[in-house]
């Protein structure tokens, strides 16, 4: 079996929080947002044996208690099913950061007790399909014969119950946002994704976090000339999500991670 494969960071102590992991990037992923910081994964084939992946895994065990799956979006690929099941047999804790597109490899992954955390992208409000594929670079890509081939109601529904299997399974769940000035994440859309969590999600354990987005690294150029929103901004946000959940933290380049 061939892995669309990235790269790895053979200690990453960014990517699961209290852990060092060993991060395995998976190649390709079926949205384009505008504002992806790892958009050079995005597309094209490099291909390696699952063999060689392995032995990535393998050579960081000694340093590390976890493996984190990232990408790119690791669902989108059959490679990850092994690649978990490898890591769990050599001890190592099993975290999937995901776009919540495949919920059918999430609930794989659940049912053969391969994974121990996700961590699943909610990028925009989900009862709101006409934002959610503009976030997720539906309205952009869907001229030019785009990678996006699914269309927002149909991306919406797909995480929507990717987050029900991660909840009904009893596994530490990690929900994001990552908030971009004049894009998404205003206080009206950030009430609005808090309020959505707190209505479905009945694990009251459930961390949501907001990330900062980095405009200057973002897929669409038009986006890296926006002003980043300040930590401040970013913790005004996080309060208003505090009013609808219990555990919310915040992501910024200045503080790194803070608990609201």
């Amino acid at each position: 079996m061939k892995v669309n494969y990235a790269g790895t960071v053979p200690i990453s102590t960014l990517d699961w929080t209290g852990k060092a992991v060993v991060t395995i990037f998976f190649r390709g992923c079926p949205l384009r947002c505008p504002y992806c910081q790892n958009h050079p994964y995005l597309e094209g084939p490099e291909l390696v044996e699952l063999d060689f992946v392995k032995e990535q895994i393998k050579s960081s065990k000694p340093f590390v208690s976890a493996v984190v799956f990232s990408g790119g979006e690791p669902l989108m690929q059959e490679a990850v099913i092994p690649l978990a099941e490898f890591a769990k047999n050599l001890g190592l804790a099993v975290g999937v950061h995901t776009n919540g597109c495949y919920p059918e490899r999430a609930a794989e992954l659940v049912e053969r007790k391969l994974v121990d955390k996700f961590f699943i992208d909610v990028k925009a409000p989900l009862d709101d399909p006409e934002l959610y594929g503009k976030v997720a670079g539906w309205e952009a890509y869907k001229r030019a014969g785009s990678a996006v081939k699914k269309p927002p109601e149909e991306i919406t529904t797909a995480i929507a119950k990717t987050i029900e299997v991660a909840d009904a399974s009893g596994l530490e769940l990690e929900l994001r946002t990552t908030a971009f000035r004049g894009f998404i994440g205003n206080e009206k859309e950030i009430s609005l994704i808090a309020a959505w969590i707190s209505e479905h999600i009945k694990n009251r354990e459930v961390t949501y976090v907001l990330q900062q987005g980095i405009p200057e690294h973002s897929l669409q150029e038009e986006l890296r000339e926006i002003r980043v929103l300040e930590r401040e901004e970013i913790l005004e946000l996080g309060k208003i999500a505090k009013g609808f959940l219990e555990k919310v933290r915040i992501r910024t380049k200045e503080e790194g991670e803070e608990r609201v």
